[in-house]
């Protein structure tokens, strides 16, 4: 069995050791962990029982930067299984934290899409949202239930995005199409864009 060598506090973090083995670095753990398991220099340590105290504590320290990535604002279920990964925590402890958050409620892709929803929405159409959602990790199912949860207006939101885009432009039927492209670009649908610019074709 492996020998604990030499169990040596961190000099920039002091709630932290670094841990060798027959001599050699092994990992850096808590000195709280170090202390619970009772790990000391000249201990002869089984490598299962070993790897199963790293992995227990590389679970408690992910989650403790978790739940302070997720603290400033909402994140979706992948965010913060990439935030860790990226950490270099292992898939399965990402994995791990982001169920223990889902079971307190810190995560919840739904409540997500719901506020960026509602933050967005006045400047885009659903199909763009939904893109942008779904690249952060967010099933088809969450979003259509978050928009089941607000009010919307996309035919106005559209008007207002068309009218914000338009100011201050000579009204043709060149521009008007560049505005239809632009809609459409915004995630607006064809229907949206085409209500959004009726007026401003009337007046062509």
């Amino acid at each position: 069995m492996p020998t604990i060598t030499n169990i040596s506090v961190q000099t920039k973090n002091k709630k932290r050791c670094n841990l060798f083995l027959d001599g050699e670095f092994f990992c850096a753990m808590t000195v709280e962990t170090v202390m619970l398991n009772r790990l000391k220099v000249g201990m002869e340590i089984d490598s299962e029982e070993l790897n199963r105290i790293v992995f227990e504590n590389q679970k408690k320290e992910a989650l403790i930067k978790a739940t302070d990535y997720i603290s400033k604002n909402l994140k979706t279920k992948r965010q913060v299984k990439d935030y860790l990964m990226q950490k270099g925590y292992s898939e399965q402890v990402a994995y791990y934290c982001v169920d223990k958050l889902k079971e307190y409620d810190y995560i919840n892709d739904q409540e997500y899409s719901k506020r960026y929803i509602e933050s967005v929405s006045k400047g885009q159409g659903r199909r763009l949202i939904e893109y942008k959602l779904m690249m952060k990790g967010v099933k088809k199912q969450d979003i259509s239930s978050a928009y089941l949860d607000v009010e919307i207006d996309d035919k106005e939101n559209a008007k207002a995005v068309a009218q914000k885009y338009l100011r201050n432009k000579q009204i043709d039927k060149q521009t008007i199409a560049k505005a239809y492209r632009y809609l459409i670009g915004r995630g607006f649908s064809y229907d949206e864009a085409t209500y959004a610019l009726a007026s401003f074709k009337e007046n062509d």
